[in-house]
This record gives structure tokens, sequence and C-alpha cells, in this order.
């Protein structure tokens, strides 16, 4: 094969070879997934689960609740109190100045969200933590009670507060004052069996921002005369998500049929599908649902198990506590690429489709515009020349 040659004009096999890497290139963008926020990594400076609060005493009575072993969970009667123990932990390699405070949370949309610091409600008023501030060795950790009182008239209903230990790291140029002040207050996974851990720059410094991390543990009170609240959930629903590829992930619509709110997750399994092929089972993101409302707990299906095309049996388990609920749905996988053959409705075979980045769509269309401009060049100045 002779080596391809420009000599005057661009060569067919060249022009060719040019449009076939820039198609390689545009498709390429297209199907490179934009990374998303959630996923990124945290700044240098961020340093969450350095400090760490946990509950370290069980309930005052018997509780069929597992959450209230973790969490603190309860009903009391207007003028009645109940208290807790809570251990708090410096896992860094400093002292530590930590301050212990209980803030005020709400559920909605399924999630669980603590307020920003310095807000307050009912419930958070009721707490008294015996100590508010402490000063922990590295490795050291401290007991903290938490005592809650609920005053005599107090409306029948539940409330929900976290129980916070912050602490802040003074970045290069700050200054670290542990206000708690400035957090975001996201409620994430914290350590100790805490729920909510966040971190961000409370801008103390002029030349660099505090770093303030803090952690908690929630708190459901339910308040009123007579026995605890009736809970419960159902399982109303159960559909896949389809992407031009396949099953993108499932979704059980679930509702809160009972007086108080319930952390509901579990897992489903794929069972039965061609040649009774099965998966491993999908765990669910959790959900805390408020009583009377509804949320779809999602189960992501990994790219990495494939699902062929053919008749499966999807089966959920879920609980809250000793509460659980299964259901079941037979469904197909179409072939890859036809999500129609589904016969589902429009929401239950449809998926965000990863689009082309603007910035590489523009940088293809640019190339080959340029591309274009060069060869009509070329011909005009090669037919000048022979003329």
């Amino acid at each position: 094969m002779r080596p391809v040659t420009v000599r005057g004009h661009l060569t067919p096999r060249l022009v060719a070879f040019l449009a076939a890497v820039l198609i390689a290139s545009v498709v390429l963008a297209a199907a490179s997934p934009t990374p998303a926020l959630a996923h990124q990594r945290p700044s240098p400076g961020a340093s969450p689960g350095t400090i760490s609060i946990g509950l370290r005493s069980a309930p005052p009575t018997p509780s069929n609740d597992p959450r209230a072993h973790r969490y603190i969970v309860d009903h009391l009667s207007a003028g009645a109190s109940t208290t807790r123990r809570l251990e708090v932990g410096n896992h860094t390699d400093s002292p530590q100045r930590i301050e212990v405070y209980a803030g005020p949370a709400t559920v909605q949309g399924g999630s669980f969200l603590p307020a920003s610091p310095g807000e307050s409600n009912a419930l958070t008023r009721w707490i008294h933590l015996d100590r508010s501030v402490l000063n922990l060795l590295p490795g050291q950790s401290a007991m903290v009670t938490a005592t809650i009182t609920v005053p005599a008239g107090a409306p029948d209903a539940e409330q929900y507060a976290v129980i916070w230990a912050s602490h802040t790291s003074a970045a290069p140029g700050g200054n670290a004052v542990g206000t708690g002040t400035g957090s975001s207050g996201s409620a994430g996974s914290g350590s100790l069996g805490s729920p909510g851990s966040s971190s961000s720059g409370s801008g103390a410094g002029e030349t660099g921002l505090d770093q303030i991390s803090r952690v908690g543990v929630r708190v459901y009170l339910s308040t009123g005369a007579g026995g605890a609240p009736d809970s419960g959930f159902e399982i109303l629903d159960l559909r896949p998500v389809w992407a031009a590829v396949g099953v993108a992930a499932f979704l059980a619509t679930v509702s809160n049929t009972g007086h108080r709110a319930v952390d509901v997750a579990g897992t489903l399994d794929l069972t039965d599908g061609p040649g009774g092929l099965a998966t491993p089972p999908l765990a669910s993101e959790p959900a805390t649902i408020a009583p009377g409302e509804t949320a779809e707990i999602r189960f992501p299906v990994s790219e990495a198990i494939p699902l062929p095309s053919g008749e499966w049996t999807a089966t959920v388990d879920l609980a809250s506590g000793t509460e659980k609920q299964t259901t079941a749905r037979e469904f197909a996988v179409p072939p890859v690429g036809d999500v129609t053959a589904s016969g589902g409705s429009p929401e239950a075979t449809t998926a965000p489709v990863r689009p082309l980045g603007a910035g590489a769509a523009l940088l293809g269309l640019a190339a080959l515009l340029l591309l274009l401009w060069f060869l009509v060049g070329r011909r005009r100045r090669g037919e000048g020349s022979s003329g």
C-alpha cells in the first residue's frame, strides 16, 4: 500500500480519514456521560467524618422499632419527659472544640431535611443538653445527656429535630471559632449511626475559609395522650425506568398509611429471566416519608448487571423498623434500543438520556466547517494554477 501524500490538494483517501476522525470524536463526545456534581470529589480542605455522635442508651421502655436504638424515636404525653445519653468522639489527630446543640428538621418529598444552624422549632426548645461544648483530645470521647420535656398543652403532633456535634477547622488564613454556623445542614451519613453530616466554608478568615463539619442523631418525637400512634406503609406501584440500553432503575411508589414518619429501604430481586437467570439483590436509596405522603423508592440498576431481553419477575422487599411489605411484578425487557416494546406508559418507559455536551457539539461543528473551508480553498487554488 502506497503512503498517502498531499500534492497541491487533499487526496480522497486523506479526506475520508479526516472525516472519519471527526465523526468518531463527535460520537464519543455524545456517549461520554457528563460528570454529576454528586460524584465530584470534595475539596482538599473538607474533613467529614472526623468527629462522631451516637446513642449510648437504650429507649426507657421496650421498643419493637429497631430505629429507636439508633435514633431518638419516642412518644410522650404533655408534661412527660425522657432522657438519652449520647457519646461524642474526636477521631482527628489534633484537639477539637466540639459544640453540641439541637436543630430543627422537616420531612418532605421522601427526605429528612435538617434546617440551617441558628433556626429552632418547638421540639428544639424542649431539648436540654447538659453540655454544650466539649474540648476533646485526639481519640477522646465524652458523654452528653439529652433531656426532652414536653410542656403542658403541647399539641398532638409529630416533630423532628437533630442533635448535632459540630466543629470548625481553620483553613490557611482562616479563623476557626467553632460556632457551628455556616453549615449546609444536609443529611448524609454520619458516623456511629448518626444520619447527618455536612461541611461548608464559613468565610471567617480573610484569606481562607473555615471548614465546618457536623454529624447528628435524628429525633422523631410524637406527642399526645394515650399510646404511640400507629405506623405503617403500603407499596402502591413498582415499575421499571427505561433507557436506550435497557432498564436504568426500578421505582417503587410507597405511601405512608400511619401517623408517624417511616424510614423505608430494602432490596429488589430480579428472577425468572431468560433461561432462569437471576441477578444479585439491588439495594434501594433510603427515603423518609411523612404521614399521609407518598414517595418513590429508587433501585438503581448497575450497567455491570446485564438484563437480556425477555420476561422477568421483579420482587421488592421494603421495611421500616419491624413494618415490612413485599410486592412483585412481571415485566418484559425489550431488545436493546426498543424501549417502546415494553408497552408501558410514557412515564414508565422513558429515562434521562445523556445529551451531547454543548461544548463537544460546537467543537465538532467548528472542525467540520474548517475542513470544508480548507478543501474548497485548496481546490480553487489548484484550479487557478492549472488554468
